[in-house]
């Protein structure tokens, strides 16, 4: 099968990396990948890498900033369609040499794809991967709105594609009688899962908090509720992974400094090589209300680390609280302390739910359950 992905996010983060999976394992199945992107990045540099063939086209997404009015949003999009037609053909014919069977847009960011499969007379899927609009969107919403958006759905796409259930559910009232399915992405092959929870764990209790230092990722949270197990005198350490913009890290770096962490709180910044932070820490804390996936969540379960979460978004639906995990209040780092404390009080139980988190990693996450899924999306789009 001759597959052509349309990415919209070019940087290394959870949609490039689960992309780069997927063509990985598809390929070993013996399908044809060609991927289309908006812009030379970090992304572009691995396919060189990888030997994936792929071609830039600058088109525009369809969603604009969330407290824009509805006029500017609307015009932001009408000015987005009317640039990327003056490209459609160019892309058309880039297309045309590959002979695609089926095109996938790997994000809700953009309609490209669904245009380009339509001029091309070829089946079309689309992956939603982002909350849009509300409390737990993204700062994006959907230019044209969800009357008119969803029409386009229904009409241009054999399937829409949701990582979670709670993402499907946030856009089913959104977007109505558009068919979907619920596929977990793939962080890890089975056999790189093998054996990763046998890491021997460190002393004392380490947490871990790994990615963006966006506001909307709320990592004050976690640094106040380990502060306050400081208070009560038991020793915890936390490990900060993750950039993100100035602004932001400075908040977080100038908290630590402010509050006297420095000696219980390690800001790494951006971490290439992620592995060996799950490697040191017992668990992972997330902290953001706005999961659509989490996929850090899904990695340190694949480690054998336990996750404590806010119990919100898809983070409620992949930790199972006492059993893989321990779920607190979203932004409550009074409960997010205690559920810290409760884990220094019962060591024992950092193992046993570890053992659990990896025996549901290699059930639900693995690269070829998820290859497996969107293989099978691929072969009925045309059906």
């Amino acid at each position: 099968m001759r597959i052509i992905f349309v990415q919209q996010d070019t940087c290394l983060y959870g949609a490039s990396r689960s992309l780069l999976a997927l063509i990985e394992q598809l390929s070993q199945r013996g399908h044809s990948c060609f991927v289309l992107v908006p812009k030379e990045d970090r992304l572009t540099t691995e396919f060189k890498v990888r030997n994936i063939p792929h071609s830039i086209i600058p088109w525009r997404g369809w969603v604009a900033v969330d407290h824009f009015s509805q006029t500017r949003r609307f015009l932001s999009g009408a000015k987005g369609v009317a640039l990327n037609l003056r490209l459609l053909s160019s892309a058309a014919r880039i297309c045309q040499q590959f002979k695609p069977d089926v095109i996938h847009t790997n994000s809700s960011k953009t309609a490209f794809g669904s245009v380009l499969a339509r001029k091309l007379g070829v089946p079309h899927t689309w992956h939603f991967r982002e909350f849009l609009g509300g409390e737990c969107g993204c700062g994006l919403t959907l230019s044209f709105g969800n009357h008119l958006s969803g029409s386009w759905l229904r009409r241009s796409t054999s399937m829409v594609v949701f990582i979670s259930d709670t993402l499907r559910q946030y856009f089913k009232s959104r977007l109505n009688n558009v068919k979907s399915q619920v596929v977990y992405n793939g962080v890890m092959s089975i056999h790189e899962m093998q054996d990763l929870n046998s890491f021997p764990l460190p002393d004392p209790l380490t947490l871990a908090l790994v990615g963006r230092l966006d506001p909307l990722k709320q990592p004050l949270v976690a640094l106040k509720g380990v502060e306050k197990v400081l208070g009560q005198g038991a020793n915890v350490q936390l490990l900060i992974a993750g950039g993100g913009e100035y602004k932001d890290v400075k908040r977080v770096a100038d908290y630590i400094a402010d509050h006297n962490l420095a000696s219980h709180i390690k800001l790494l910044g951006e971490v290439r090589d992620i592995r060996n932070i799950y490697v040191e820490s017992h668990a992972l804390v997330i902290c953001s209300k706005g999961e659509a996936f989490g996929r850090v969540t899904a990695e340190a379960m694949a480690y054998g680390r336990l996750v404590i979460g806010a119990d919100a978004g898809a983070t409620s639906e992949l930790v199972k609280h006492g059993c893989d995990g321990l779920l607190f209040r979203a932004g409550d780092s009074h409960d997010l302390a205690d559920k810290i404390c409760y884990l220094i009080e019962n060591k024992d139980l950092v193992g046993s739910m570890g053992a659990n988190a990896a025996k549901n990693a290699k059930q639900k996450f693995t690269t070829e359950k998820y290859a497996e899924s969107m293989e099978r999306i691929f072969l009925n789009a045309g059906a």
